[in-house]
């Protein structure tokens, strides 16, 4: 069983300046890591991650979508062993909406085909790590889907796939590939959700710890464990609650 540990490590973090990707650079920070290139879409998310005062964190401009953006990062990091792929986009749109397209293209761009170039950027480096791995951030919502968030869950259901194929194609070799599938945690994305919420932090805890475990599938909050329980029993039940 392929595990992952995070000691003296070199690792990326996309979407680092709030909500999980942040939660993802904290936990790090107090594990020992070597390095933390925390990705920022923005100069000010790049001063608020300096403002913490992290000496193995690394703020670096990163839009996903940007592909200018990637070689430069290509460009500035040579070594690289974990790459977490959790830059992050979510509108409340349907299939039906107006803005159906606009919103689905942006989705996928940052869901799916922003994690996809970082991957193939990187990989190389992470496959001569020697204990390298790929850690991507799906969403409940990748396993059937939400009904008021409908290209959302198109998105992140893209990435699920490709995660299983990673997989599948990197099986022979020394990468752990995981795919996490969170419900609502406390950040502004889950602003409209009733119920408790895990911090940002605490759900970062549970992902890097199950890496040690070789797990590779995360449901790491009660309400995702409660749905993929449905889903295991019937996917036909799973899309019944979410369509409501």
């Amino acid at each position: 069983m392929s595990t992952l540990v995070f000691e003296n490590k070199k690792v990326l973090v996309t979407g680092a300046s709030r909500g999980l990707g942040l939660g993802f650079v904290k936990a790090l920070a107090q594990r020992g890591v070597q390095t933390i290139y925390a990705g920022c879409r923005t100069q000010e998310g790049i001063e608020e991650i300096k403002a913490l005062g992290l000496e193995s964190v690394t703020p670096l401009l990163l839009d996903v979508t940007n592909s200018a953006h990637i070689e430069n990062l290509k460009a500035d990091i040579q070594e690289l062993d974990v790459l977490i792929n959790n830059a992050g986009i979510a509108s409340a749109c349907g299939f039906t909406s107006e803005e159906v397209l606009e919103t689905a293209r942006a989705e996928m761009e940052v869901h799916y085909f922003g994690s996809l170039a970082l991957t193939k950027a990187f990989l190389p480096l992470i496959q001569a790590s020697g204990n390298g791995g790929i850690i991507n951030i799906s969403s409940i919502a990748a396993l059937s889907n939400f009904k008021a968030m409908g290209t959302y869950s198109a998105s992140k259901a893209a990435l699920h796939f490709m995660t299983q194929g990673l997989r599948a194609e990197l099986q022979e070799s020394n990468v752990f590939v995981q795919g996490v599938y969170p419900g609502p945690f406390d950040t502004r994305l889950a602003a409209g959700f009733d119920g408790p919420k895990k911090s940002p932090e605490t759900i970062a805890n549970i992902v890097l710890d199950s890496c040690a475990d070789g797990i590779t599938e995360v449901y790491p909050d009660d309400f995702s464990q409660g749905m993929y329980q449905t889903f295991i029993e019937s996917p036909q039940k799973l899309a019944e609650v979410f369509s409501q």
